[in-house]
């Protein structure tokens, strides 16, 4: 092909290009007009029968214009989740939940603390971090705060809280406190006592990372502390997104977490140990997967995993049913057993979904 032929042909794919992104504006604009008549109306932001009415039509324009459905899905899917994620920005601020109010932020100067600082700053509240790694001037103004704020939001480790609410007894914050933590066991008792001093105090388990910006496939855990007006706060505060409140006894919570964190991080970080010093030069697609997930489990703080596992009284039993289950998948191929293989598979895909 000459070179002018070539420079052509990608001057057209140029300005198709940008004709792309131009148009994906436009029609984030659009879904913003879409979301303030929701707004209006009282409608939720996702739609489900709608999102797939436009997956089918773009997987059938594809099929029509010879391009594989797949790539259309995933193209139509990507700007959904965007819209979705514009919605819920939207909502936050049009909420006004935090308007003329106050949050101090306990241990804000950690990442989930900054998250939690972005999504209340996102619904009027003024906040402030009471942190030792924060600016003296934030925390000046967290400690003057501190007694009198709406809102007190826990994000420290959970031997922190627990202390504090100890020192609160004396002189409990007016507003409501809760926690964010991923342990619950160390701080039922002080959440008591603190509650028996006056205080109005919540717990919940965001069951994300500060990474994420799309509510819509994220739990939040509300655990049931016995204070209604703790959980009428929370529950107002994610009434605007799409994350998805799943209630929960406080005393339930660490149990199912076993499974959910211990169980799932212990995987994540035998898989990162077990992996061999020098990289091979190709990958699975299996492999990448397993490996991106235990690479982004290595990189969180090692004291906040370790208290996940050590503090959780039920990490025990899940860890050992891991222990167990490689012992009988090593049993079975040291002993060329391929019916006792073929079984832990069997048993595997009647519990994984």
């Amino acid at each position: 092909m000459p070179a002018d032929s070539l420079d052509s042909v990608r001057e057209r794919i140029k300005q198709i290009d940008l004709e792309l992104v131009a148009r994906a504006a436009e029609r984030l604009a659009l879904v913003k007009e879409v979301g303030e008549i929701k707004r209006r109306l009282n409608l939720p932001t996702v739609d489900y029968a709608h999102e797939r009415a436009v997956l089918d039509r773009a997987r059938a324009a594809a099929t029509t214009h010879g391009l594989d459905p797949r790539i259309a899905e995933d193209l139509l899917a990507r700007l959904i989740r965007a819209s979705v994620s514009a919605q819920d920005d939207d909502r936050l601020r049009f909420s006004a939940t935090g308007v003329g109010k106050r949050a101090v932020i306990v241990g804000g100067a950690g990442r989930m603390g900054r998250w939690m600082a972005q999504f209340l700053t996102a619904q009027g509240f003024a906040t402030g971090a009471l942190d030792p790694a924060g600016s003296s001037e934030e925390n000046a103004w967290s400690r003057e705060a501190l007694a009198s704020a709406e809102l007190v939001v826990m994000a420290a480790a959970p031997g922190i809280t627990a202390r504090l609410y100890g020192e609160w007894i004396a002189s409990a914050p007016c507003g409501v406190v809760i926690d964010i933590a991923s342990i619950k066991t160390p701080l039922i008792e002080p959440i008591r006592a603190l509650q028996r001093a006056g205080c109005c105090v919540g717990s919940i388990h965001p069951m994300f990372g500060p990474s994420v910006a799309l509510l819509r496939d994220a739990d939040v855990v509300l655990c049931d502390t016995g204070d209604v007006r703790a959980l009428a706060m929370v529950e107002q505060l994610f009434a605007p997104t799409t994350a998805r409140l799943v209630h929960m006894p406080l005393a339930d919570h660490d149990r199912a977490m076993a499974d959910l964190l211990s169980l799932a991080h212990a995987t994540a970080i035998a898989f990162a140990v077990a992996l061999p010093e020098v990289q091979q030069p190709v990958r699975s697609t299996t492999f990448r997967a397993l490996e991106s997930l235990a690479a982004a489990v290595v990189r969180e703080s090692p004291d906040v995993y370790y208290e996940i596992q050590a503090k959780n009284p039920y990490s025990a039993q899940a860890i050992e049913r891991l222990r167990d289950a490689l012992s009988r998948l090593v049993s079975a191929i040291a002993n060329h057993d391929s019916e006792a293989f073929r079984r832990l598979l069997d048993e595997g895909k009647s519990r994984a979904s």
